[in-house]
């Protein structure tokens, strides 16, 4: 299937260009059907190709490609938990790890965005990356809400396709650095 595999590499891109995936981190994943179509280890995410995504089944075996992201039982744990959405985004955005970094109480609505746009933000508290271990508690986290922000990793955008699950960590991002600047010029 191809469809799956352009709108990943062309999102990957759009994600990179928000400068929210730099180099090789960061990581997407799509739904369909019983196949999980998710980025690859150790690409370049502006660089990503159709060919370079890797297709797994849901118990996480390689149907197509090489090695998946090193995230993908957090994927998998995902899609296990919530039925409902078909498509996930991983990035460390750098104005909501900064903001994670401070301590910030991401259930405050400072914006009115926040509560309209991305409801609930959980914060999942810090697991090493990669592990079943924190896969689990993503999956716990997410049961209520479709933005999550992974303790000093950066955040998780869910949905029902790759185009709201980056519209959320794009207006995640841009609340963040609006709040982490209006705490610059006074005390907020």
């Amino acid at each position: 299937m191809k469809f799956p595999r352009t709108a990943m590499a062309e999102f990957a891109r759009k994600a990179g260009d928000e400068g929210l995936m730099v180099g090789t981190e960061g990581n997407l994943s799509v739904r369909v059907k019983d196949k999980v179509y998710i980025t690859p280890s150790g690409v370049f995410k502006k660089e990503l190709s159709p060919q370079d995504i890797v297709v797994l089944d849901l118990e996480g075996n390689v149907l197509e490609g090489r090695n998946p992201s090193s995230e993908y039982r957090m994927h998998l744990a995902l899609y296990e938990a919530r039925e409902d959405i078909t498509a996930i985004i991983h990035a460390h955005p750098p104005y909501t790890l900064a903001l994670d970094l401070t301590g910030e109480d991401f259930s405050r609505d400072y914006l009115a965005e926040m509560p309209i746009i991305l409801g609930k933000i959980s914060r999942v508290p810090y697991r090493e990356p990669g592990t079943e271990e924190l896969a689990q508690e993503v999956a716990k986290a997410a049961k209520e809400t479709n933005v999550l922000v992974l303790e000093r990793h950066g955040a998780l955008t869910l949905g029902k396709s790759l185009s709201q699950a980056l519209n959320l960590m794009l207006v995640l991002e841009k609340v963040c650095k609006v709040i982490l600047l209006a705490k610059t010029c006074k005390a907020f």
